[in-house]
């Protein structure tokens, strides 16, 4: 596993540790802004229903800020709408693609450019962060877009109440080497844990990868934990 993946995990269970549905999306956005090179995100609802955006808060090296205030029907932003009908992220350049957003966004927050990104549960996009503020001299590439997309679809696992109880296709231990993996140990600490060698403890967690069809060890804990195989 690499090493920003183990930290996730860590992050990610910071989140679970937090009861409050509001506080735990404040915890997300707070562990993105540690772990990638940006200063500021806003978190916002959608619904395919009425096709309306609703803010939840924005979150700064200042504190976090309410953005109830703020509705918007998607359609008038067609960036922000592709992105969550496509449920793929995307890079606004306002210097580019001033055109495309609203100009009181964009003067209100100062915008210079705005990585969307969008969540989604079962590929059905329920809310998006916009992200903007990047730091001094970095360059926001696509390598850097797909990690931050990652990290939300795996966050949104902790995020959200887990919901299914379909079988659990691992074995006990596979399941109790996912349980710690959860737990933010990494391999070597789970491998001390349950006395067992390095190599046994990354056999059981290849073993858990393959059954789940994970390609990560966040994307398999995140799985286990929408449905409910651990905690």
């Amino acid at each position: 596993m690499s090493m920003h993946e183990e930290t996730w995990i860590r992050s990610f269970h910071r989140i679970l540790e937090v009861k409050d549905p509001i506080r735990r999306c404040e915890v997300m956005i707070q562990q993105c802004l540690s772990h990638f090179p940006f200063m500021r995100a806003s978190m916002f609802t959608f619904s395919y229903f009425t096709g309306i955006g609703e803010g939840i808060l924005r979150v700064d090296s200042s504190g976090v800020f309410s953005m109830n205030a703020i509705r918007e029907d998607v359609r008038r932003i067609p960036p922000i709408q592709r992105a969550l009908l496509t449920n793929k992220p995307a890079l606004l350049m306002m210097d580019q693609h001033h055109q495309l957003f609203p100009e009181e966004y964009i003067g209100a927050f100062d915008l210079t450019s705005v990585l969307i990104i969008p969540l989604s549960v079962e590929r059905i996009a329920i809310g998006c962060v916009l992200i903007d503020e990047k730091e001094e001299g970095v360059t926001i590439h696509q390598g850097l877009i797909d990690d931050v997309m990652f990290y939300f679809q795996q966050a949104l696992a902790y995020l959200l109440p887990a919901t299914s109880l379909s079988p659990n296709p691992l074995s006990p231990r596979e399941t109790e080497v996912l349980q710690h993996a959860a737990d933010g140990n990494s391999t070597k600490e789970i491998a001390r844990l349950l006395r067992i060698s390095d190599f046994t403890a990354r056999d059981y967690i290849s073993s858990a990868l393959r059954k789940l069809n994970a390609n990560h060890r966040a994307e398999a804990v995140a799985k286990a934990l929408r449905e409910k195989w651990i905690h």
